[in-house]
């Protein structure tokens, strides 16, 4: 039979809160990482400058420019390309090596012409200037190449500048010389003063120029917070990863179902409901208190379905929290039924049952009972559960390595066999089932099975337990059914 039909399917938040064993830490370390990578990656220093340019109209450099007030825009987005140029950038790239070759100690790091264009930016203002920025992800490397941009355009500029002057003076030059190498021609001293006094201009105009800005000012660092950007990486992170892990979890949540209520666990088990567990008892566990009446419940199915007693096995298909009390609960409501109650802490690797009862551990105990130690007289303590009402216990003993080679040996059987005559009901606590191999050794030799589940076990997992009792040919008598979700997401 397929039991996993039984199980009822969930919406993709349950999933994700099903499996939040994993999908929580994956969902917080994705949101961590993109946060830690934003840190490092986001966050730039912008160092910015303006060149205010001297007005070119009317300079005899320039006579090719009008003089229409357009011009001095144009004039500024040419310069503002020449700015970001690549000879510029060449020549940033010239001045970073010069520093790094004087001082190797204390240089700066090394440039490239290709990676500069994606630093440095210029632009025309509404004024007809230059602004220059230079973005880098350190303020330090921001203000350096921005110094030398600007150094460098104005080195450039300079020289550019010289040089049409030397252009237009040589052009003066070759008239004044051709006018005096003409014989048939008197120019006269008029015509030769006249280039000499254009080429004084030009001289005089180029040296006024210069480079053309008028004042520079002292580059100014902006820096972008890191801060913001890590938080928004972080939170879109922890989104992205929420909703795959949540996919991811709802498909895997398709492929292992899980039970959902009580319905879901009998027909699973295909086992009779013994009753169930809504909700934590109204006070810990105290053995001369009134086990509640769920427990009373779960105490008289378990006589109905099992009257004739003998020994019964109670344990989980995975680890769970309740179990321990649960069982301690359904044994002191037999004994304060008029049944002989004998209560085995047969968990060896856990032995909480022990606990609630407040009886520690000693040298006398399941281990050494059924390895022939000691006698069931000096194993059992008398446990009073109210009133003349009292039952038996019988604690873990001392830890052994390998319990089921112990559960399945001779001494084991007779064990077994002697106390299902001395008592009506033995209540055995086995580990999980699906966990370590203890209580399947020991449910070859019991009565019966009483198993509990929780809320959120896997389908697949009470199918295992249910072909594994098949084979054992243990009778599964009952399910106790705690409505208190469990976290088996795997």
């Amino acid at each position: 039979m397929n039991t996993f039909a039984t199980a009822t399917p969930i919406g993709p938040v349950e999933a994700f809160w099903r499996f939040r064993s994993w999908t929580v830490p994956v969902t917080i370390v994705v949101g961590v990482l993109a946060g830690i990578a934003a840190l490092a990656t986001s966050g730039t220093s912008t160092a910015t400058t303006t060149l205010y340019l001297t007005d070119p109209r009317g300079t005899p450099v320039f006579r090719e420019g009008s003089t229409n007030p357009t011009d001095l825009d144009r004039f500024a987005r040419q310069r503002a390309a020449f700015a970001e140029s690549v000879a510029v950038r060449t020549a940033v790239v010239e001045e970073i090596e010069a520093m790094r070759a004087q001082n190797p100690d204390d240089a700066p790091a090394a440039e490239n012409v290709e990676d500069l264009e994606h630093v440095i930016a210029a632009s025309a203002t509404p004024s007809s200037d230059v602004r220059v920025t230079c973005t880098a992800s350190d303020e330090a490397r921001a203000l350096l190449v921005c110094d030398l941009v600007k150094n460098s355009y104005v080195r450039l500029t300079i020289e550019d500048t010289n040089e049409r002057a030397e252009a237009a003076v040589s052009a003066y030059l070759a008239d004044r010389d051709r006018l005096i190498a003409d014989e048939d021609v008197n120019p006269g001293a008029s015509a030769i003063d006249e280039i000499d006094l254009k080429i004084a201009e030009v001289r005089s105009a180029a040296a006024l120029y210069g480079s053309g800005v008028e004042f520079i000012d002292a580059p100014e660092v902006d820096e972008d917070s890191r801060i913001i950007p890590a938080l928004q990486f972080s939170i879109a992170g922890l989104l992205f990863a929420a909703f795959a892990a949540a996919a991811i979890a709802w498909f895997r949540a398709g492929r292992r179902p899980v039970i959902a209520d009580s319905a879901d666990a009998t027909a699973a088990l295909r086992a009779p409901l013994l009753g169930e567990i809504t909700g934590p008892p109204g006070a810990p566990f105290d053995a001369v208190t009134p086990p509640g009446a769920a427990y009373q419940l779960l105490a008289t199915s378990l006589s109905a379905v099992h009257p004739e007693g003998g020994v019964v096995l109670a344990g989980t298909a995975l680890p769970s929290v309740g179990a321990a009390e649960t069982i301690a609960r359904v044994a002191a409501a037999s004994a304060r039924e008029g049944r002989r109650v004998l209560v085995v802490d047969g968990n060896l690797r856990d032995r909480t049952l022990s606990k609630l009862f407040g009886v520690e551990q000693s040298a006398g105990g399941l281990t050494e009972l059924l390895a022939g130690l000691t006698t069931y007289e000096e194993t059992r303590r008398a446990i009073g559960v109210g009133g003349a009402a009292s039952l038996d216990l019988v604690t873990g003993g001392r830890p052994i390595d390998d319990p089921s080679s112990l559960f399945r040996s001779q001494v084991a059987r007779s064990t077994l066999a002697t106390l299902r005559e001395r008592y009506d009901l033995v209540l055995v606590h086995v580990p999980p089932l699906l966990s370590v191999a203890d209580g399947s050794a020991l449910a070859g030799e019991a009565d019966g099975v009483v198993l509990l589940v929780d809320r959120g076990t896997e389908a697949h997992d009470l199918d295992t337990v249910r072909q594994r009792l098949d084979v054992l040919r243990a009778p599964l008598l009952g399910v106790v059914f705690d409505h208190r979700s469990r976290d088996h997401g795997r």
